[in-house]
């Protein structure tokens, strides 16, 4: 479990959201694997041959990337 998921909070809020953490594992572990579904789909669809065609590939790289990026974190903070 991360520290961002309980800094900040009091100590009893602290434990509380800990037992919710260990208690979630089953909902994370399917959140998490959702969120591989997207990323998996993103990184193909920045391969297909038609978007080397757009005059905007290098922005539709960039959002690709950085949505891909953002995933990625939110995978790490369930872990």
């Amino acid at each position: 479990m991360k520290v961002c998921w309980t800094k900040g909070l009091s100590p009893e809020k602290k434990e509380e959201v800990r037992s919710d953490f260990q208690a979630s594992g089953a909902l994370r572990e399917r959140l998490a694997s959702i969120l591989q579904e997207k990323i998996d789909a993103s990184r193909k669809a920045s391969i297909l041959k038609d978007s080397y065609e757009s005059p905007n590939w290098a922005y539709l790289q960039a959002d690709i990337n950085g949505f891909v990026r953002a995933l990625e974190e939110i995978q790490s903070i369930l872990k």
